[in-house]
């Protein structure tokens, strides 16, 4: 038997009408089939918590003495905070430096207790400051509706008009700015500053890492970007997406989840063509879910986890917060891997009869016919091709520079430089040696024009107003504007201001506080507490995919200033994992949707997301919440506030 493919194992192509007969005859799968996961473990979730809690929270425990206590100590710190006399002047001249290397300012100066506040108010543009009793109800209202008709529109970005998810961000953000401004002349709301809202970290680090990413893959065939391609590559359809998925995590976690996404969903894609896949979805789920799951293992691992370090009452290391994250992350990261193997078992292993049979294939090594068919084909490939293809199996010197400053910016990373400084200034030396070698080391385009018969033409020449020849010059050069610099992902850019606009609109109106506090109800004081945990955790997830999750991190910082190293871990593992739940649930999967649109694969949608989306992370953020919930290293008082003395 061979594959639907490839004819008797050989290297022939079917073409382009034979693979649309291929797919039109493949079965859709039917509204229970696609969507019955997901349903049942929505209903699983609000089963098991209407049964922990009760199902109007009549199950829910009252607090303990610890917890009376740590109340109580927290009211009291906070109204002496609030009775101090502060200056805002002074807390500029202090400096951001010094609030991030000294938590130990003097009594006069606020204390260790007034850590927050003023990094806070030193931060005011990066931190939700509550302006919600500034709005009316037309005008809390009117917002809502605003920003929830432009999530549907991202969500399904071609329902009405071809415009793209860039171009929707961007027309929601100009309307809820023009919208502000009328609620603000007419009363009905405060004045909003669009530029506070728009956080330039994130978009300094895209442009940084796509201006490596291009400059690493441009400037030298075989070299490092080809190597980590071919590393990925795999006959065997479920080895390739293991080893992106591998790849995924273990990147994810060591620099950032955006990082990753944004050098290798190109990769993927172009894998994908290579080996001629019918549906690129389940290896682009591979690499964009692994990616916010491995990313929830270390503080630099996204920049929730980031801004949760830096906002924490109590000081969390990176070995704390790392022991601590290792068990939820391995056990949602298993749980991906099989969910994605069971979901997508007729894609990544063609031929086989059932689940067992997918499961004897990975750890028997067994082959189906369709396998074997595939791999005798990849085999044949690479024998015909390897005397069309430059031997790269050396590494070249541009190569091994390339090494050298990724290395450099691995090392600058792991030691807390700025990542975005650190990103750009790594773009800009590639971008300085590419020019370099293409002006004195590549060699010269032809310049010569071929009639339609191959035989060249002379050169056009060319006069000046008074019919007088000009003289070609010797050497036209070439610009980096003019090249690779075009090929920076700027509508990307403009896709991130636009929903921050957006989300920071909604989130001045203060309904998704409204909505935290009546969804958590008595659980607010206990919220990790078991079994007040797994509820808190689904109302971060929900919340997470609304509003985002790094607003969703500033709002809890405010809202629970005194919150422990323990509440912090889980509000980190749901809020990251809460990301695989849609498409818009987290950055890297608008990157992976994004990179792969533009070299024409639009597989990756929301409606192809969630059926799998739903279902993998309820189970892997439940699985996990449970296993951080039993065995977890971080206190459950705060330190510094004195809780863990009594």
């Amino acid at each position: 038997m061979s594959s639907p493919l490839y004819v008797d194992g050989g290297d022939v192509e079917c073409s382009r009408q034979e693979v649309s007969e291929i797919r039109q005859t493949t079965t859709k799968p039917s509204f229970l089939r696609k969507w019955g996961p997901a349903l049942v473990a929505i209903a699983g979730v609000l089963a098991v918590n209407a049964l922990l809690l009760g199902p109007t929270g009549s199950k829910i425990p009252s607090l303990n003495s610890r917890q009376l206590s740590a109340q109580n100590v927290r009211e009291e710190r906070t109204q002496a905070v609030l009775d101090m006399e502060w200056d805002h002047e002074a807390d500029l001249k202090r400096g951001l430096s010094n609030m991030r290397n000294s938590r130990t300012l003097s009594e006069s100066d606020g204390g260790v207790m007034e850590y927050t506040r003023r990094r806070h108010r030193y931060l005011g543009e990066y931190v939700h400051v509550d302006v919600s009793d500034q709005f009316s109800l037309f005008g809390k209202l009117s917002i809502s509706l605003i920003y929830f008709a432009f999530w549907v529109f991202l969500m399904f970005p071609n329902w009405f008009l071809p415009i793209g998810r860039p171009g929707i961000a961007l027309g929601g953000g100009l309307c809820m700015v023009v919208f502000r401004y009328i609620l603000l002349l007419t009363g009905q709301g405060p004045a909003f500053d669009a530029a506070k809202v728009i956080i330039l970290e994130p978009l300094f680090l895209l442009f940084g890492l796509m201006l490596t990413t291009i400059y690493l893959e441009k400037m030298e065939r075989g070299g490092l970007f080809d190597k980590l391609r071919d590393s990925l590559d795999d006959p065997v359809n479920w080895k390739r997406s293991a080893k992106i998925m591998a790849m995924s995590t273990i990147g994810s976690a060591a620099v950032m989840n955006d990082s990753v996404v944004l050098i290798f969903s190109g990769v993927v894609v172009d894998l994908c063509v290579r080996h001629k896949v019918a549906n690129s979805l389940p290896y682009l789920l591979s690499l964009a879910t692994t990616a916010n799951t491995g990313s929830a293992l270390t503080m630099t691992g996204n920049p929730q986890n980031i801004l949760i370090v830096s906002l924490a009452y109590d000081d969390i290391s990176w070995t704390e917060f790392l022991s601590n994250m290792v068990l939820p992350v391995t056990a949602a990261s298993i749980i991906n891997a099989v969910m994605l193997f069971c979901y997508y078992s007729g894609e990544l292993f063609p031929g086989s009869s059932g689940l067992l049979e997918c499961f004897g294939i990975v750890f028997s090594g067994n082959r189906t016919p369709e396998m074997l068919a595939q791999e005798h084909a990849y085999h044949a490939r690479n024998v015909t091709s390897q005397d069309d293809v430059v031997d790269s199996s050396g590494w070249t010197v541009w190569s091994k520079i390339q090494i050298v400053i990724v290395a450099i910016f691995l090392v600058c990373f792991a030691v807390g430089l700025d990542v975005c400084v650190t990103s750009i200034c790594a773009g800009a030396v590639l971008m300085v040696l590419a020019a370099w070698k293409r002006q004195h080391y590549d060699p010269k385009p032809e310049l010569v024009e071929y009639d339609a018969e191959g035989n060249a033409l002379p050169p056009k020449k060319m006069y000046d107003m008074d019919g007088n020849e000009i003289e070609p010059e010797e050497e036209e050069l070439v610009t980096e504007s003019e090249t690779t610099l075009t090929e920076v992902d700027y509508g990307l850019l403009m896709l991130f201001i636009g929903q921050f606009i957006l989300i920071g609109s909604f989130d001045d109106t203060g309904v998704p506080q409204a909505f935290f506090s009546a969804a958590m109800g008595g659980c607010a004081e206990q919220m990790t507490s078991v079994p007040c945990v797994y509820w808190f955790v689904l109302v971060i997830t929900i919340l997470s995919n609304v509003a985002s999750n790094v607003p969703v991190v500033q709002m809890l910082a405010a809202t629970f200033p005194y919150a422990t190293p323990y509440d912090w871990m889980q509000v980190s593992f749901s809020a990251t994992i809460a990301g695989n739940l849609t498409m818009l649930g987290s950055a890297a999967n608008m990157i992976v949707a994004f990179q792969a649109a533009k070299v024409g694969d639009r597989t990756f949608t929301s409606e192809r997301h969630a059926p799998f989306g739903i279902p993998s992370t309820i189970l892997s953020l439940y699985a996990g919440t449970f296993l951080l919930s039993m065995v977890h290293f971080s206190p459950e008082c705060s330190v510094k506030l004195g809780e863990c003395d009594e």
